[in-house]
């Protein structure tokens, strides 16, 4: 679900301090003594003026410095560097390369974002978005054949007669242009309505010509379980938006034809694994019962009928926590985390990461780590007190997250 973003509170927690290293990883006096003087400042936070922390950030900016914040709670043998800040809420963050990015932000902008040069540049030719309540300019992604045709995907809220729905656009970007070209959308869902929740999204690809993103239910839950609406649904299409044949849906009567799987109450992590060929995704749940699902063509996962949680008021949702013809959760959260995002990390380079998920977590503020058999979960980085919404493992392994403070973060080996 989306709130409020948290204020910029890191800066007090005496934990934190930002180090900036010169060339060689030597530090001269002169730096030494900037850290040093950076690193009191922040053990007295309480009583520092938020702008003169900023002042000082932008100055490291501006002479090419990187920052590494340190953190009692990283991976092991990890260093933890902001790349790029003062966005409002991120919600996507699509690498092209290991210093070039897309970046959407909930108010409807677009960025191509250079971590190297430390600079942004809005984008021309985004569709209007719907911004009320939860609804905003969604994920991003690079086409799999980007290399070729420099396709771009992404989700948005899109007003129409009866309300907002969500939408999945497709435009062309290179990485020199400022503006999108030949901007489309691939699929407008059923869900339009007045309200202002559960809008998903999150956007990944197979390995067969697929792509796939996640609506949430819109406030309307008992629709999760109707196939005739697209609310609370995965939805797969061919990459020119077309429908396969092979949908499980295709001809069954009254049910639209792009559904893959039903009975999602807002999906906002979606990650399909080309090593082991498996779609997952998380969900929010609502008091309790966010959920990791191994998300397989045709099957039902229960919302509004089996869940974990309660209302937000107390009392229990549905018939219980299982009923026979439908999924149960790879893993389930109780209380909630809110789980913003979600990937496999395929890399072997950061270990603490290796063939396990991870997840950003919005209100419980950390990094999710969950083991491939779901048995392990560690939680990092509660000491930041950011809600993590993106997370994204980059083209060299290592991991990128952002914050709802606008901020992008890079977590790789120490050495």
């Amino acid at each position: 679900m989306f709130l409020q973003a948290t204020v910029w509170r890191w800066i007090a927690h005496p934990i934190f301090c930002v180090l900036v290293p010169v060339a060689g990883n030597a530090a001269t006096d002169a730096d030494a003594v900037a850290a040093t003087q950076l690193s009191q400042a922040v053990e007295k936070s309480r009583g520092v003026d938020k702008a003169q922390l900023t002042q000082a950030a932008d100055k490291s900016r501006v002479e090419g410095k990187a920052q590494f914040i340190a953190a009692k709670d990283l991976p092991p043998d990890t260093r933890l560097e902001k790349l790029i800040d003062g966005f409002d809420v991120i919600w996507g963050l699509e690498t092209i390369s290991e210093n070039d990015a897309l970046v959407t932000v909930k108010t409807g902008k677009m960025y191509h974002v250079n971590f190297k040069q430390m600079t942004r540049v809005e984008l021309q030719g985004v569709p209007k978005v719907s911004t009320t309540g939860q609804a905003g300019l969604l994920d991003v992604r690079l086409s799999p054949d980007y290399a070729t045709t420099q396709f771009i995907y992404f989700t948005y809220s899109k007003k129409t007669p009866k309300g907002d729905t969500t939408a999945l656009a497709r435009a062309r970007f290179k990485i020199s242009d400022k503006s999108l070209s030949a901007v489309s959308d691939l699929f407008v869902g059923t869900t339009d309505n007045g309200g202002a929740v559960h809008f998903g999204s999150r956007i990944t690809f197979d390995n067969s010509g697929h792509v796939f993103f996640g609506i949430g239910d819109r406030g309307e839950r008992d629709r999760c379980q109707e196939l005739n609406w697209h609310n609370g649904k995965i939805i797969r299409l061919k990459l020119d938006g077309s429908v396969p044949k092979d949908n499980p849906f295709v001809g069954t009567k009254n049910a639209l034809p792009e559904i893959y799987s039903l009975g999602h109450r807002n999906p906002q992590g979606l990650y399909f694994s080309l090593k082991d060929g498996k779609l997952y995704n998380s969900e929010h749940g609502p008091r309790g019962g966010d959920e990791i699902n191994d998300v397989r063509k045709g099957l039902n996962y229960g919302w509004p009928v089996v869940t974990f949680g309660r209302e937000y008021y107390g009392p229990k949702i549905g018939e219980g926590t299982a009923k026979s013809g439908m999924e149960q959760a790879f893993k389930v959260y109780v209380p909630s985390i809110a789980p913003s995002s979600l990937i496999k990390y395929e890399s072997g380079k950061i270990k603490a990461f290796a063939n396990s998920f991870v997840l950003g977590a919005l209100v419980l503020e950390h990094l999710n780590v969950v083991s491939a058999d779901g048995k392990k979960e560690t939680r990092y980085l509660e000491s930041m007190s950011e809600r993590i919404r993106q997370v994204k493992e980059s083209p060299e392994g290592n991991l990128l997250f952002t914050t709802d403070d606008g901020e992008i973060y890079r977590i790789s080996p120490a050495s």
